[in-house]
């Protein structure tokens, strides 16, 4: 059930000054407008965040949030239910505060009050197509406080500062302490002390690159978000496996005039166990797209690359071929797993037509269809990009489940665009999706 209130926004025309609560009063956004646009958050009246600018630079020159006139401010108060069918919890509860500023430009920037954690967002309404140079997005805080950050220094593709796969320890330290040569993805943690965690993220992420974080020059105690610029081309490396950036754009996204940009969030918790059970990323994502959703098996899978395609104990030679899957097949079935990954190797890496002799697809497929055993086969994503309707339509009526798909390595607006892309023809031929090297969650999984 929704349920919207009438507003009850604090503001203040002459100084331009917006004040937000969360629905148990206990966070508050102050925003600031007119020069330029900043936000803060306090939690019980104490400033975790400092103020933080807010802007959108485009290619023009023009700079959403710079000398930035409301015309006008609405707010409601939503509180409503709905229902996860792949999640942790089989529905969401979503109650916040919503304020809305209208500025001249045709743009606005929506800031969101939850009892767990705040966001905001830009959104634009212009004919044509806009190029954004650049973002700004800043987190200023009090003191400085220890951090978790999931570093790229030494997990980076070499030549391009943005591509990694999204695998990295997380380091410890104070915000002063971090590198000034190198980026973290999110999320990052920030220890705000008594217990106090905030952690950044973003949330519907579309169309649009990525944000890492990196120190913020002349500003101590701060941190901001730093976006890959548009892919110039790629070529193909690692084996032809990855493709590579070979130069970028001076800009990081062109896209459509009425554009719903990523929400900016900050998730609050006043113990390490509330982390695990917020929503927020959840909350914040578009509602799923796929209306039929009765084809769509969750399951676990007998993986071939995680033991080398390596199996004892038969009497034909074990690897990629037709005898070892069914091998996986038997097992998967006697443990009760709904499906084997048939990883690199089955297929020539970029061309998913092109079957090695070894492999007698249609056969292993039909083997596990006898034994209720689903096959997933591996691409890489280069490989998925091509071709993707005759290929996903190819294998969709052989009776493949799905697709695990590996060596994403990057989330600029390319990239991000393809993930989307890939995942709708995947659910218009029913095909489940395993992203791997796959940059954070940040609402897919919902859409």
């Amino acid at each position: 059930m929704l349920f919207i209130t009438a507003p009850a926004i604090q503001a203040s025309a002459q100084s331009g000054i917006y004040r937000l609560l969360s629905p148990d009063h206990q966070l508050a956004i102050v925003i600031t407008t007119g020069e330029e646009v900043s936000w803060s958050v306090l939690n019980n009246n104490t400033q975790i965040l400092l103020p933080s600018k807010i802007a959108l630079e485009l290619a023009n020159g023009e700079v959403l949030g710079r000398h930035a006139v409301v015309r006008k401010s609405s707010k409601i108060n939503v509180d409503k239910t709905f229902s996860t069918a792949f999640y942790k919890k089989s529905s969401v509860t979503d109650r916040y505060a919503e304020l809305t500023l209208n500025f001249s430009g045709n743009y606005s920037l929506v800031f969101r009050a939850y009892n767990d954690g705040v966001a905001y967002r830009f959104i634009t309404r212009r004919k044509g197509e806009l190029t954004i140079k650049d973002e700004t997005a800043s987190f200023h805080f009090a003191a400085d406080h220890t951090g978790l950050f999931p570093l790229i220094q030494e997990y980076r593709v070499p030549g391009d500062r943005f591509m990694c796969s999204f695998e990295s320890l997380y380091r410890k330290m104070n915000i002063s302490q971090f590198p000034a040569d190198t980026l973290a993805f999110l999320p990052a943690l920030i220890n705000l002390g008594e217990d106090k965690k905030l952690a950044i993220l973003e949330a519907d992420l579309e169309d649009y690159p990525g944000m890492f974080l990196q120190p913020e020059k002349g500003s101590p105690n701060s941190l901001q978000g730093a976006f890959a610029g548009y892919p110039v081309k790629e070529s193909l490396f690692q084996n032809k496996l990855n493709a590579r950036v070979d130069g970028r754009e001076n800009f990081i996204a062109r896209v459509n005039g009425k554009h719903q940009f990523p929400w900016r969030v900050l998730v609050l918790s006043n113990s390490d166990r509330e982390l695990l059970n917020n929503d927020l990323v959840q909350k914040l994502a578009s509602p799923s797209r796929i209306a039929d959703i009765s084809w769509i098996h969750p399951g676990k899978v007998a993986w071939d690359w995680w033991n080398d395609w390596n199996i004892s104990h038969v009497n034909f030679k074990a690897g990629i071929n037709t005898e070892t899957y069914k091998y996986y097949i038997d097992f998967a079935a006697e443990n009760k797993l709904e499906y084997i990954i048939l990883d690199e190797g089955w297929s020539n890496d970029t061309s998913l037509t092109e079957i090695v002799p070894a492999i007698d697809l249609e056969s292993i497929i039909r083997y596990g269809q006898q034994r209720n055993v689903g096959v997933i086969l591996w691409s890489t994503m280069y490989a998925a990009a091509k071709n993707t309707d005759s290929v996903f339509a190819h294998y969709s009526r052989m009776g493949v489940k799905g697709f695990k798909i590996d060596f994403l390595d990057r989330d600029d607006q390319q990239m991000v665009k393809r993930v989307y892309d890939v995942a709708a023809k995947a659910a218009k031929y029913k095909l489940l999706l395993d992203y791997h090297g796959m940059y954070k969650p940040s609402g897919l999984q919902r859409t």
